[in-house]
């Protein structure tokens, strides 16, 4: 009897991966034609690690304090086609809720809502996965535009708390629609955070506050447990339940903005990360912090060695104002000029990704004062407007600025 020859899709799956990693991309993408096993071989065991090793993706296990904000669940696949528009600058502008005066919002993105500040009042927009991408009307507000402006917020779980320019604040419950205002400073409010129970506030010129938040008939009441004579531009608690505090002074002569403080004790340590001003930060992880400078730098800083791990500079000067982070590679920054932002990978120190800007002329100064995004959108807060670019829109000129990158850095 004959014995059966054995056909190339009776191989193992170990087998076909091995085979298939030696090919490119464009040939993966004709043979996951072939068959329904090929193309579960391929996208399982191929797009999905290749997408891991992508910035802005959204295919990366998250940490806690970076959870997803997809609206649209791409396939692996397409992720990788998305890092392409990302890396080549492709993708389509859109412009949302322009004003005259000139005020800048601060902005948070969900799955499901864009959070956005106009003047005093929070604004909620439903996203959509339509090409309007937003729902011009709020779905509901909270408060009102002619209270004082909205400084900063920040949304955990079902709560929002926020910080005005007069002092005031509020606690803002999203499931039961309550209302908590508090009073937080006697200047402005630059910075609020919270992590259970325990609320931080700084102001401009006056101390940085802790407060423990308690919940009585419904409300949100914050009593002041400590008071700290230090007033920060930027402060985050650490996502280890917040035990410690990062904190960015808007100047200090002696280049020691960025410091590291115990909540525990009010202790605050100088971390040897030399700038006059930080402008924002973030926590990477429980140990390790981003920071926009003022001296043009965004810093990678560890706070187990108090120092410097990695460092890249904007390739034209300009002040990093925000920070966006992906929850693996990728981080944004929001730059002072022309609303500009850089895409930088943490994997390569010094190296600019790319960089995104309007090519439209008459109204290209302003700053980015706040910025978001996800695997296909990022939103741009500049002082008269709301940008975003939509990155699923592979028919769209290419904006390409590496040419110029290569030159600067090399």
């Amino acid at each position: 009897m004959a014995k059966e020859s054995l056909q190339f899709t009776d191989l193992d799956e170990d087998s076909l991966v091995h085979i298939f990693s030696f090919l490119n991309q464009e040939e993966l993408d004709r043979l996951a034609r072939v068959c329904h096993r090929f193309y579960l071989v391929i996208t399982v065991h191929l797009y999905s690690r290749l997408s891991a090793r992508l910035l802005q993706t959204g295919h990366q296990p998250k940490a806690a304090h970076c959870p997803s904000r997809n609206l649209i669940e791409f396939d692996f696949r397409r992720r990788i086609s998305l890092f392409e528009n990302w890396r080549y600058g492709r993708y389509a502008e859109n412009q949302f809720f322009q004003h005259r005066m000139l005020y800048f919002s601060q902005i948070m993105l969900e799955k499901r809502w864009l959070y956005m500040s106009h003047r005093g009042q929070l604004r909620v927009h439903k996203r959509t996965a339509e090409r309007g991408l937003l729902r011009v009307k709020p779905s509901w507000t909270v408060g009102a535009e002619r209270q004082a402006d909205i400084n900063w917020m920040v949304k955990k779980g079902e709560v929002i708390f926020a910080g005005r320019a007069d002092g005031s604040g509020f606690v803002y419950d999203c499931r039961k629609r309550r209302y908590s205002k508090q009073v937080l400073a006697d200047d402005i409010v630059t910075a609020v955070d919270f992590e259970g129970e325990l609320f931080v506030s700084t102001g401009k010129s006056s101390s940085t506050c802790f407060w423990k938040g308690l919940v009585e008939d419904g409300q949100y009441a914050l009593e002041r447990r400590l008071g700290v004579g230090e007033a920060y531009q930027t402060i985050k608690l650490s996502p280890d339940g917040g035990s410690r505090l990062a904190a960015g002074k808007y100047h200090d002569r002696a280049k020691s903005a960025l410091r590291l403080m115990d909540v525990e004790r009010g202790f605050s340590t100088v971390l040897n990360s030399p700038s006059r001003a930080v402008y924002h930060l973030l926590w990477k992880d429980s140990c390790t912090i981003l920071t926009g400078n003022f001296d043009t730098t965004m810093r990678l800083v560890d706070t187990r060695t108090a120092q410097d791990e990695a460092i890249w500079s904007d390739p034209y000067d300009a002040s990093v104002y925000c920070l966006d982070y992906d929850g693996a590679y990728g981080v944004l920054c929001g730059m002072k000029q022309h609303f500009r932002v850089n895409l930088y990978d943490l994997r390569a120190p010094r190296r600019c990704v790319q960089m995104y800007f309007s090519p439209r002329k008459s109204t290209n100064y302003s700053p980015v004062y706040s910025l978001a995004a996800d695997s296909s959108q990022l939103f741009i807060v500049t002082d008269h407007d709301l940008r975003v670019l939509d990155f699923d829109a592979d028919h769209a000129e290419c904006k390409d600025f590496t040419h110029d990158l290569d030159r600067w850095f090399y």
